[in-house]
């Protein structure tokens, strides 16, 4: 296996943004039956989880540390919800919760698995879903990928790398 690519920041890696895009895609279609597009990324200082309900996952590849977040609004959430299990919920619940943690988990390792194939070396970690008010204390950049389950509905992908 190749050494991990020499960059400045990693963020910057394309193979990075598509990896997890890839995460993305092809969790939401296997487990949701459901096709999302991204909207435009951006990079935010400080980032703000955006939602009611979000998956964390701390993310170790020495000497890079970071975080995968999936922040999702309430009316995404449910909706993925109830394609994965043709449920229609009004609340976001234990079992919606449940859910979150297992959508990180698998986007977080399909992407690890492609990423450690191009010389990454990430870690196996456990995502952490926390629900209601939140606030984080990630300090530093994080690129933001909005995504797109509909005309009206989306949520977000946070890539922090420190």
């Amino acid at each position: 296996m190749s050494a991990a690519p020499k960059i400045d920041n990693p963020l910057f890696d394309k193979r990075l943004l598509n990896a997890f895009a890839e995460g993305v895609t092809k969790t939401l279609q296997m487990m949701a039956n459901t096709q999302v597009t991204f909207g435009k990324p951006t990079i935010e200082n400080n980032y703000v989880l955006r939602g009611q309900v979000a998956g964390i996952v701390g993310m170790t590849a020495p000497p890079l540390r970071g975080q995968l977040t999936l922040s999702f609004p309430k009316d995404a959430i449910l909706l993925i919800i109830e394609n994965m299990l043709g449920e229609k919920n009004t609340e976001i619940t234990q079992e919606v919760c449940d859910a979150v943690g297992e959508l990180t988990n698998m986007i977080y390792g399909t992407a690890k698995t492609s990423l450690n194939q191009l010389g990454y070396n990430f870690e196996m970690a456990l995502p952490t879903v926390i629900h209601g008010e939140f606030t984080t204390d990630f300090k530093g950049i994080t690129l933001v990928m909005p995504v797109k389950l509909n005309a009206t509905t989306e949520f977000f992908v946070g890539i922090s790398v420190s």
